[in-house]
């Protein structure tokens, strides 16, 4: 078991990680220790190291250190495994991008960025610190932001929130971005599964978005999940008016915020009412869902005949 020091505290292991790569780097990088709101203000702690030959402009990957301080704390790693691991991190974009400046020249450019930009919506009241830099539209007690989305290693996906400067970079309006990221978003496609066979491909392990077979449109009686092909804030849906109308063929439903990625939808007729919905929902934000998945801790509401999505009192 590797040793360590006992009872540090993370702030004191932050410091201490600071110093030795500082020690490691030496006079020609930079080491910064940054505090990164999530979702939800949920703060993390990352370090960036920069060197003087990368250029203040170019990007540089930022480390998350949680994960190492639990490592730290249970034992698993001593400090100069911990820093090993980050020396590692470091590296691998270089190595699997061919050169960080040229990642961070895709992002900026409007070129790459008009292509895979998405819209995203995340709770207001909780997002206030995280909001204060990006480009967000409100919508109802929600804000859509709009997300750079990429390909990670695994397969899975992982996304870039586009702030006011990188919009100043496009040199388009708020506006432009806003509809830009709704026609990908409709490209791309928004799915509506039955909840039985979603939650029967989600035991097994399975992405039902590839397992199951998509539902046509609602009918009543049942429940459904509506996410998008990527199964990765799929929950901006509900913007695509004619999506929403094609999809309930004039059936008014709650809509169940069980994550930023997905909805599920409950046909209105009259067998459960919203305060039910809004126990489940409660529920379900306080032993399941983690603090940067959530998105709400109330339902909402689809009325057909007025076409809109709103906050049922």
């Amino acid at each position: 078991m590797p040793e360590r020091k006992e009872n540090m505290d993370y702030m004191e292991f932050r410091e201490k990680i600071s110093e030795g790569l500082k020690d490691f780097y030496g006079s020609d990088a930079s080491v910064r220790i940054h505090k990164i709101y999530k979702n939800n203000d949920v703060a993390k702690y990352g370090v960036a190291i920069q060197f003087t030959a990368d250029g203040e402009d170019s990007a540089v990957p930022l480390i998350y250190l949680e994960g190492l301080y639990s490592c730290y704390s249970r034992g698993i790693l001593d400090m100069d495994g911990c820093m090993g691991e980050i020396i590692s991190s470091r590296e691998k974009p270089l190595k699997e991008y061919g050169g960080i400046e040229e990642m961070s020249l895709n992002i900026k450019g409007w070129g790459y960025a008009k292509n895979n930009v998405y819209p995203a919506l995340l709770p207001a009241r909780d997002n206030k610190k995280l909001l204060k830099g990006l480009v967000s539209t409100g919508m109802l007690d929600l804000a859509v932001i709009y997300i750079i989305r990429g390909k990670s290693e695994d397969g899975g996906f992982t996304s870039i929130k586009i702030t006011s400067t990188l919009l100043g970079s496009y040199g388009i309006s708020k506006e432009e971005l806003h509809r830009q990221a709704l026609y990908n978003a409709r490209n791309d496609g928004y799915r509506l599964y039955g909840l039985e066979e979603a939650v029967g491909a989600m035991v097994k392990d399975e992405p039902f978005t590839e397992g199951i077979k998509e539902t046509g449109c609602i009918a009543g009686g049942m429940m459904y999940v509506m996410t998008n092909r990527a199964m990765f804030y799929g929950t901006a849906g509900i913007l695509d008016s004619q999506w929403m109308y094609e999809k309930t063929r004039g059936t008014s439903c709650y809509i169940i915020p069980s994550s930023i990625h997905e909805l599920i939808f409950v046909p209105d007729n009259g067998e459960i009412g919203q305060e039910e919905l809004d126990k489940m929902v409660l529920e379900a934000n306080s032993s399941v869902i983690e603090d940067g998945e959530k998105l709400s801790d109330h339902c909402y509401y689809y009325d057909a005949a007025a076409g809109e999505t709103r906050i049922r009192k």
